[in-house]
């Protein structure tokens, strides 16, 4: 295990925030967004922005994002490009056969003789949808799962509600909400109607916070070999005095959890980024002479809330070049805005 993976496990142990989900990444350039232009200011770096979530952040021009994950009210969002070597009605439906036969391959509950329940089409829902029924475990029969396939023009969108069968109406009536709320972006395109705006991956949907919210996008390939990973997600009760990141740090070092990783405290305090206030912590981890340095920030967020959810911000990178590192976090950290409310 390397030390900036040590020290990140002992980190987010303690601040039980499972962002190493993330890790698993497929690759993905398609939401890269605008760039703002070079900037003159020695050492500043060239920013692009991305929408994540209720938020909007600038990332290094040279780094790429791997993932991005969101969830909304329960659903889980899953956006793909259309292929350019055949037709978009040739691929939706390619696309859908595959995914009908994956499910089709499951093992129904006992008794039930197959996994599909049932399969429907949605008329006026985007320029295509269809959807399908299924229960999704073999040890659950009072248990399903309602998958909305969705042709929303420039991309594909999966929509996946898990609940019990006996609400099997209720839950495609919550799943069509969000569906139809859903709007495809294209490249480079920041720019909405005025909304309650969520953005995925792809797109971005128009509903205002109720509950269950999460997004969360993981960035690499900079030349400074600078990792970066944005996480927001909902809270549900309020962080006791104490309890933030800076106390547990101190946890940390009092009870040596990381094992043989010295740590050394670069800078470490309250930190107001986005009108938010929040807790900074940049430390150098040392292990028999091995360097690796870990930043990050985070909000703790307010108790059922959209607009102030909890946030980690995480950098990653080898050790050296501590300047330039530290000017490409602050400009990450400064760059943090909110996109609710209004389009941008």
């Amino acid at each position: 295990m390397t030390i900036s993976a040590t020290l990140r496990r002992a980190l987010l142990f303690l601040l039980i925030t499972p962002i190493v989900t993330l890790l698993a990444c497929t690759s993905s350039e398609g939401t890269q967004k605008k760039s703002t232009p070079p900037s003159t200011g020695k050492g500043v770096p060239r920013m692009t922005t991305y929408p994540i979530g209720r938020f909007a952040i600038d990332v290094p021009a040279e780094m790429k994002l791997v993932h991005q994950w969101q969830r909304l009210r329960y659903a889980e969002i899953e956006e793909f490009a259309w292929p350019g070597s055949v037709p978009r009605a040739q691929a939706r439906d390619e696309a859908w056969k595959r995914r009908l036969a994956e499910i089709g391959k499951l093992t129904p509950p006992k008794g039930k003789e197959r996994v599909i329940i049932e399969t429907r089409e949605f008329p006026g829902l985007g320029d295509w949808a269809r959807g399908v029924f299924y229960y999704g475990a073999n040890w659950a029969d009072d248990e399903g799962y309602w998958l909305i396939f969705a042709d929303s023009g420039t991309s594909g969108v999966w929509l996946t509600y898990h609940g019990l069968t006996d609400a099997k109406q209720e839950m495609l009536t919550w799943l069509l909400e969000i569906a139809r709320s859903y709007q495809s972006r294209r490249f480079g395109d920041l720019k909405l109607p005025p909304g309650n705006w969520f953005y995925t991956e792809r797109g971005a949907i128009n509903l205002p916070y109720l509950e269950q919210e999460t997004a969360a996008a993981r960035f690499e390939g900079h030349p400074l070999e600078v990792k970066l990973v944005i996480k927001t997600v909902e809270t549900r009760k309020i962080e006791p005095e104490g309890h933030g990141l800076l106390g547990r740090l101190g946890a940390l070092l009092a009870t040596r959890f990381a094992g043989n990783v010295e740590i050394e405290k670069i800078r470490t305090g309250k930190r107001m980024v986005a009108a938010m206030p929040g807790e900074e912590t940049i430390l150098r981890a040392d292990e028999d002479g091995r360097k690796e340095l870990s930043f990050m920030w985070r909000y703790a967020g307010e108790k059922d809330s959209g607009e102030h959810p909890k946030i980690l911000i995480e950098m990653e990178s080898v050790d050296g070049r501590i300047e330039e590192k530290l000017q490409i976090w602050d400009a990450i950290l400064n760059s943090l805005k909110p996109m609710y409310g209004t389009g941008r």
